[in-house]
C-alpha cells in the first residue's frame, strides 16, 4: 500500500472509533439512568403498602433489568469493535512506518544515483573542457598576421561583460586574473572621468589579444555587449581565434538562442569551476 492509501486508512479507523466511543458513551448513560430507576423502584417496593402495589414495582424493576442487560451487551458489543478497530490502526500505524522508511531509502538511493551520473558528467565536461583548452594553446603559438604585428597590444585579455555581473563574478575574476600576472583591460579599472566610453572600448578591443565573454541572462539584454562581442566576431572572421568565453549561470539553449556559433564554442561554465580555476585555466591558455 502507498503512503496516501495507509494515510486514509488511518484517518477512516480513527473516525470509526470515535463514531463507536459516542454510541458507547450514550448507552452508559443509559446505563446510568436504568440504575437511577430501578433504585427508586426498589425504594419505592419497599414502602408498598399492599400486594398489588408491590407486584407491580417489581414488574418494573424486572424490565428495567432486562432493559440494563440488552445495554450492557450492547457495551461488550462496541468494546470489543473499538478494541478490534485500535489493533487495526496500530497495524496500520506500522506499515506506515514501514512505508516511510523503505520510500526514504529510495529517495536516498535516487540522490546519490543523481549525484554520482551529475559528478560524472561534471568530470567530463571538466577533461574536455582542458583538453580543448589545450588545443587552442596550440593555435596560439602560431604567428600572428602582418596586420597583428602593426598593433602595439597592451593588454592580454579584454573583459567584456554586463554591469549585473561586476560584483559576484567579474571584479573578483579580474583580481584574479591580475593576481595570475595576466594583463587586462576591464572598464573599472580602465575608463576615468571624462573618457569617451566607445573610443576607450575600441582602443580596448584593438589593443588585447583575446576577448573574455562573460555570457549570462544580463549580457544577452545589453546592446554594448552586443558592441564589444561584433569587434571580436570581426576579428575571427579574419582567420584570429580571439573569443574566449564563459558561461555564467546560463544553459546551452539560452546561449543556443542568442548565439549559435558561440553555442558551439568550448566554454568554461562558472557552475564548473570557480573563480580561481577559471583563472588559472585562461593563465595557462596565455602561456
Amino acid at each position: 500500500m502507498s503512503i496516501s492509501s495507509i494515510t486514509s486508512s488511518i484517518n477512516r479507523t480513527e473516525r470509526d472509533i470515535a463514531t463507536l466511543e459516542k454510541q458507547k458513551s450514550s448507552e452508559t448513560d443509559k446505563e446510568i439512568r436504568l440504575l437511577k430507576n430501578i433504585d427508586s423502584l426498589t425504594t419505592q417496593a419497599n414502602k408498598a403498602t399492599s400486594t398489588s402495589s408491590l407486584n407491580s414495582k417489581l414488574n418494573q424493576i424486572r424490565s428495567k433489568q432486562t432493559e440494563m442487560n440488552r445495554v450492557e451487551k450492547k457495551k461488550a458489543d462496541l468494546s470489543k469493535k473499538i478494541a478490534d478497530k485500535n489493533k487495526q490502526l496500530r497495524k496500520y500505524h506500522i506499515d506506515l512506518t514501514k512505508e516511510q522508511e523503505r520510500e526514504r531509502k529510495n529517495r536516498e538511493r535516487e540522490q546519490l544515483s543523481f549525484q554520482r551520473t551529475l559528478n560524472s558528467e561534471l568530470e567530463k565536461q571538466k577533461r574536455l573542457t582542458k583538453e580543448t583548452l589545450r588545443e587552442q594553446s596550440h593555435f596560439s603559438e602560431i604567428p600572428a598576421t602582418i596586420d597583428q604585428e602593426s598593433k602595439n597590444v597592451e593588454y592580454d585579455v579584454f573583459i567584456s561583460h554586463s554591469s549585473e555581473d561586476k560584483e559576484d563574478f567579474v571584479r573578483p575574476l579580474t583580481l584574479e586574473l591580475q593576481e595570475l600576472g595576466v594583463k587586462v583591460w576591464y572598464d573599472e579599472f580602465e575608463l576615468k572621468l571624462g573618457d569617451s566610453l566607445r573610443r576607450s572600448i575600441d582602443k580596448g578591443l584593438i589593443n588585447s589579444k583575446y576577448g573574455i565573454v562573460i555570457l549570462s541572462t544580463s549580457f544577452f539584454k545589453r546592446n554594448w555587449t552586443q558592441y564589444e562581442l561584433d569587434g571580436f566576431v570581426n576579428r575571427e572572421m579574419n582567420g584570429m581565434k580571439v573569443i574566449l568565453p564563459i558561461w555564467h549561470k546560463v544553459s546551452k539553449d539560452e546561449v543556443q538562442k542568442f548565439s549559435p556559433s558561440l553555442a558551439d564554442k568550448v566554454a568554461l561554465n562558472s557552475s564548473v569551476y570557480s573563480i580561481k580555476e577559471i583563472a588559472e585555466e585562461i593563465k595557462n591558455f596565455l602561456k
